[in-house]
């Protein structure tokens, strides 16, 4: 078991609206969007008031993160990104026991 929590973020109809809204529009359904969502190793937590603190100190990371695998001119990110803005433009799933089930190395690229 890794001393790690795991969140699961699935973009919502605002990310989608922003992807049509940018220079090059992006039209593309929530489903195709969420076909491979991305999942992030998180600090550990023990209950949902710590789970909150968690992610007050990573949704901006995770946020950008987002943004990034779909358009890489910052310019053209949404200038308010803020803890309710990532709420709103995302559904988080959760997840406090996670399980290394391969013998390798973890290795951070």
């Amino acid at each position: 078991m890794l001393n790690r929590g795991l969140v699961i973020v699935s973009p919502k109809e605002p990310f989608r609206q922003w992807l049509l809204s940018l220079p090059e529009p992006i039209d593309v359904s929530l489903e195709e969007i969420n076909e491979d969502r991305s999942a992030y190793l998180i600090t550990e937590f023990e209950d949902d008031k710590h789970r909150d603190r968690v992610l007050t100190k990573s949704f901006k990371m995770i946020f950008e993160d987002q943004l990034v695998n779909w358009w890489t001119r910052n310019e053209d990110w949404p200038k308010k990104r803020d803890l309710p803005t990532f709420k709103k433009w995302f559904d988080l799933q959760f997840h406090s026991i996670v399980e290394d089930l391969v013998n390798d190395d973890l290795v951070d690229e």
